[in-house]
């Protein structure tokens, strides 16, 4: 299918991304243990790296836009597979191992804050 095509370059491309802004940031994307010291970094300071950004720091841009592209590629990802995609993510870490590396760092980042119950239940 054509549009099919499409969602994987697009997915393809956010992966690349994703794995430039983790080497800029000198990030492991194998290392877990720094991925989710980098998840609770940026959820912990999401709003203060922002205006960072916005004032021109760029490791602080690099940051928010390695998060914004990994919340893309969910939606990405959602769009292309389904909401079960997430049931795959070890099948998924084959073709997509950065990103999901990362995702999973947030993700568990965000239970143990409870935000993923809350926005579970609203998808509900």
């Amino acid at each position: 299918m054509f549009g099919t095509e499409i969602e994987m370059q697009i997915e393809r491309e956010l992966e690349l991304e994703i794995e430039r802004k983790c080497l800029l940031l000198r990030l492991d994307c194998n290392d877990h243990a720094a991925l989710h010291h980098f998840a609770h970094d940026v959820l912990s300071h999401l709003e203060s790296y922002g205006k960072a950004a916005a004032s021109g720091d760029m490791q602080a841009r690099i940051k928010i836009e390695l998060y914004g592209l990994a919340v893309l590629m969910h939606k990405a990802n959602v769009t292309t597979f389904g909401p079960a995609y997430m049931t795959q993510l070890d099948a998924l870490s084959r073709q997509q191992g950065a990103w999901v590396n990362i995702a999973q760092a947030i993700w568990s980042e965000l239970e143990t804050r409870n935000v993923m119950s809350n926005l579970r239940n609203e998808q509900a």
